[in-house]
């Protein structure tokens, strides 16, 4: 699709005019194993939760939209679904309170950009890009950078990953005209219609989502999933699907697709394997 660009509104970088899209249909209450959490994760989930209804007729599953893993532990407590999707291990905290990861993944967290062909970049050259008032990318086109919200898990995973982002991060903070995305496909919404972004997301959704996004190598190595001891890439993310006292029969067999060959086989194809 071919469309005008146009200043954003938040006075920053120009992005495309964005697409409509039209919500899914929700299910009566108490008819459907609902799940919620970080939008990482939701379109490999909706994929598989229709492979999952096809297979097995007569249960339904209904994917809220984003609520982030926060909102899904919150809705997960207070009965509003039936499985959490977090985007990080839970803390001990969190085990305390009673909730359980019945399934977890990881994925790559990569870089990505709406650059026709963007050049790979270092783990050194991260601090910089963010902190930078007005960085560029080798061929003159400005690098705009996509922040999460503070709170967002992805912070922690690059800080972890590289802790002078730290730093970085707070300057890109603090820099007016810098969009913030709140939610996963708010993120990946700008990423695509941002000239030049800079963005990060799991890999699982930039493929589930289909998203007109290219990766970049980091350290030389492009995000992939080649087997479980493959670690090539340096940068992970968890993902994980959590519950809370004893699963009904519904969300229980929803779980066990989630682990066999089928579910584990169309998370792989979406770049996600299981963490053992």
């Amino acid at each position: 699709m071919i469309a005008l660009l146009a200043p954003a509104s938040w006075g920053g970088p120009a992005i495309a005019a964005p697409d409509s899209a039209a919500p899914g249909p929700t299910a009566p209450p108490g008819t459907a194993v609902r799940i919620g959490g970080t939008g990482m994760a939701l379109a490999a989930i909706r994929e598989i939760g229709d492979a999952f209804t096809a297979a097995a007729p007569g249960t339904l599953v209904e994917v809220l939209p984003s609520l982030g893993t926060p909102g899904g532990l919150r809705a997960l407590q207070e009965g509003a679904v039936d499985i959490a999707v977090t985007g990080r291990r839970l803390t001990d905290a969190e085990r305390a309170k009673g909730f359980v990861e019945a399934f977890c993944l990881r994925t790559p967290l990569a870089f990505v950009s709406a650059h026709p062909a963007p050049p790979g970049i270092r783990s050194t050259d991260l601090p910089r890009i963010y902190s930078e008032t007005s960085p560029m990318w080798p061929d003159g086109t400005p690098l705009n950078v996509i922040l999460r919200t503070r709170a967002g898990s992805e912070n922690g995973y690059l800080v972890a990953f590289e802790p002078k982002l730290g730093a970085a991060l707070d300057a890109a903070y603090a820099r007016t005209g810098v969009p913030v995305a709140t939610t996963d496909q708010e993120n990946a919404d700008l990423a695509q219609r941002v000239v030049g972004s800079f963005a990060v997301m799991s890999l699982l959704q930039l493929r589930a989502e289909k998203l007109d996004l290219r990766e970049v190598a980091l350290d030389d190595v492009v995000p992939r999933v080649v087997s479980p001891e493959d670690r090539t890439y340096p940068l992970w993310v968890a993902i994980c699907a959590v519950t809370k006292g004893e699963p009904s029969p519904k969300t229980t067999r929803l779980l066990s697709y989630l682990r066999s060959p089928a579910g584990i086989g169309l998370f792989r194809a979406h770049g996600a394997i299981p963490i053992e």
